[in-house]
């Protein structure tokens, strides 16, 4: 097929700017995509055709500042991000009306790597890792190809030379997999700012399963389920199951009718850290490594009892965890839970516990007497209250029933439709214990998980958000409690429908555990990890310096004292075994060439003194040695083959190289 050589540069801008829209994802307006779209057909249209720039300068000038206006009016000054987002975006659109040549290119490299960096604010994952060491590598390869083919604009030949394109494409392959380890080296050694540079938060999405410290089911006719990662953890001693694995959020007290809020009361005890205490139960050790998203609420599993976390955060008087500012990055932290011993529920917090709306239906009223009939005790009623949710007559939906397009309310779905998700259940729960006079509060969080047994960490995702319910008995304290049909968890995941997997499936276990080190290796290497990985480093190298043979048990101890947060003992070989297989991968394509063995016959005939080794002094040199007839005509025809011969081998030059040896030392001894 006969390309034209100036397609490549087009080509290569489109790859960069494909590479860009797809870091920055749902941040690009819709008209910047399709100009960019526009913009990059036409380039390749006009590479293709021979055809000079599209418009004229003046023309591409107004363009680009049109598009700049466009962004600032559609995305609103001061909204930064997004407004320069934009910007950039239709700039390399119109940039690439005008690609014709090398400085061109640059430009285009320039504005990509430029778009690049305004995505790393926006992301920070495993993908855009990848997203950027392509477009470098596209971008290396038209800064090297462009000004080959600006060379060959004006010879009659003017096609596309493969085979040219192919050696540039493996050499620049070669200098991106060197860059690697010194990129590492750099990253290691650089500070690195212990708060983001931007705070960027996504949109709330009211529609999508997910956490939330409110309960206002009736505002919500529909709920779909989101996948998106909400945080990873590793649990010691490993749950028994992922159905025990209620991750509290947040706690709500009050209940105005329509919204459960949290207005934690005053409380006279608090479940503060109490490490000693900790050491005599049987607590949970959890290491959690949280996205962005979840607002300033941390997680962890009933009751937490000790945090360890390099930023500042609190706890409430009803335990709950918070941050006292939302993470924009995954955030790492430590918490230990354990049961908490039964207090007593002061005044305030039974009061709080046992409030409900003044408008309150009646018919709810009456529902609620009939749970408790009979004079029962607490747990009677409880156990009457649950088995009613657990009957046949209530069924899981993330879909308001038929007749209710806007939502129902919290009277519809206990007195009519009994069909709703799980704040439903959760508010019916608890609105029904506190008419019978038993203390309850909402808690919204998370249900289960999926464990990767690559990595031997569990992944909660944001469709296992799950609303459930606290009861306060006495002598037990407070004690969860779910309505939530048990069907929800074995179907799709949905907010509150508890699992759907308990196990990642094989075919993303691998790719979700290069996620999880993506996030422990790059994103968490926080200042202090990076100082602590150069003093242990140079703790390394002191040792090394008091060397006096240790013994083989010795070296393995100081091998296994390495940084574990590197990786440093599987690392290092990695490293090394790229290096060889780049340089063997190098010294393949050298050897393929044949001005590759043209150099070498040169150098193989410099011990004999040839002079500057230019072409045509041979004749004069041949005459100056000493050597037999046979011996002489040997060399003079393996060194004609080799340095202006059409395809020069590896064979003839190791016989090259054999009988340069053997004239030198004949020369050094003639008799012999």
């Amino acid at each position: 097929m006969n390309l034209p050589i100036r397609l490549a540069g087009p080509l290569l801008a489109a790859a960069m700017g494909g590479l860009l829209l797809l870091a920055l994802g749902r941040e690009l307006a819709v008209w910047v995509l399709l100009a960019w779209l526009f913009g990059s057909g036409l380039s390749i249209l006009g590479a293709l055709r021979g055809r000079p720039p599209w418009f004229g300068g003046r023309q591409r000038f107004f363009l680009a500042l049109a598009g700049v206006i466009a962004a600032v009016i559609g995305e609103g000054w001061g909204n930064w991000l997004p407004m320069f987002t934009q910007m950039v975006v239709w700039l390399l659109a119109v940039k690439a009306l005008e690609l014709r040549g090398q400085r061109d290119f640059y430009q285009m490299a320039a504005l990509t790597l430029l778009g690049l960096g305004i995505a790393a604010w926006l992301r920070v994952d495993l993908i855009f890792a990848f997203l950027l060491l392509f477009t470098l590598y596209f971008a290396l390869l038209g800064l090297m190809w462009q000004p080959l083919a600006d060379v060959n604009q004006g010879l009659s030949g003017n096609l596309f030379q493969w085979r040219e394109f192919a050696r540039i494409a493996g050499f620049t392959l070669g200098f991106v997999f060197l860059l690697l380890p010194l990129a590492a080296l750099f990253f290691l050694i650089l500070p690195r700012t212990p708060t983001p540079l931007w705070a960027w938060a996504p949109p709330a999405q009211h529609a999508r399963s997910g956490f939330s410290p409110e309960l206002a089911p009736d505002s919500i006719s529909q709920l779909s389920s989101d996948s998106a990662i909400a945080f990873r953890a590793q649990i010691t001693p490993p749950p028994s199951a992922a159905s025990s694995l209620y991750w509290v959020g947040a706690v709500l007290w009050r209940d105005d009718g329509r919204h459960w809020l949290p207005d934690p009361p005053k409380m006279a005890h608090g479940l503060g850290p109490d490490p000693a205490t900790l050491g005599k139960t049987a607590a949970f050790r959890q290491e959690i490594v949280l996205s962005p998203g979840n607002g300033d609420y941390l997680f962890a599993l009933p009751v937490p009892r000790r945090v360890e976390l390099g930023q500042p955060w609190h706890q409430e008087s009803d335990g709950v965890l918070r941050l006292d500012h939302a993470p924009d990055l995954p955030l790492r932290y430590t918490v230990w839970s354990a049961p908490a011993p039964p207090q007593p529920l002061s005044a305030a917090e039974r009061a709080a516990a046992l409030q409900v709306p003044a408008d309150t239906d009646p018919a709810i009223r009456a529902l609620a007497r009939s749970f408790a009939a009979g004079g029962s005790d607490n747990a009677a009623v409880v156990q009457r209250i649950m088995a009613w949710f657990h009957g046949p007559d209530f069924r899981y939906s993330l879909q308001s029933p038929s007749g209710y397009p806007d939502g129902q309310s919290m009277g519809d779905f206990l007195l009519r439709t009994h069909t709703g998700f799980c704040e439903f259940y959760a508010g019916g729960l608890a609105l029904l214990l506190r008419l019978d006079g038993i203390p309850a509060r909402v808690v919204t969080g998370y249900h289960g998980g999926e464990y990767n047994p690559v990595g031997h960490y569990w992944i909660i995702r944001q469709s296992m958000a799950h609303a459930w319910v606290q009861a306060w008995f006495p002598g037990r304290g407070w004690v969860g409690l779910d309505a939530t049909p048990a069907t929800a968890s074995a179907g799709p995941a949905g907010a509150g429908g508890g699992t759907a997997r308990d196990v990642v499936p094989a075919g993303q276990q691998w790719w979700d555990w290069l996620q999880w080190q993506w996030i422990n290796m790059v994103i968490d290497l926080t200042p202090a990890k990076q100082r602590a990985v150069w003093q242990q480093a140079g703790a390394q190298l002191a040792s090394l310096a008091r060397w006096h043979a240790p013994s083989l048990h010795a070296w393995k101890e100081q091998w296994k004292g390495w940084p574990s947060i590197l990786s440093f003992r599987s690392a290092l070989p990695g490293m090394a075994a790229l290096i060889l297989v780049f340089l063997g991968i190098v010294r393949h394509y050298r050897r393929r060439h044949p001005a590759y063995w043209r150099r070498r016959a040169q150098r193989h005939l410099r011990p004999l003194g040839p002079g500057n080794g230019q072409p045509g002094a041979e004749p004069a040199f041949w005459s100056t040695l000493a050597l037999p007839a046979d011996t002489l005509e040997k060399l003079q025809e393996l060194y004609r083959e080799q340095r202006y011969g059409p395809a020069p081998t590896a064979r003839r030059d190791h016989q090259l190289a054999l009988t340069v040896r053997a004239s030198q030392r004949q020369l050094r001894h003639p008799l012999t």
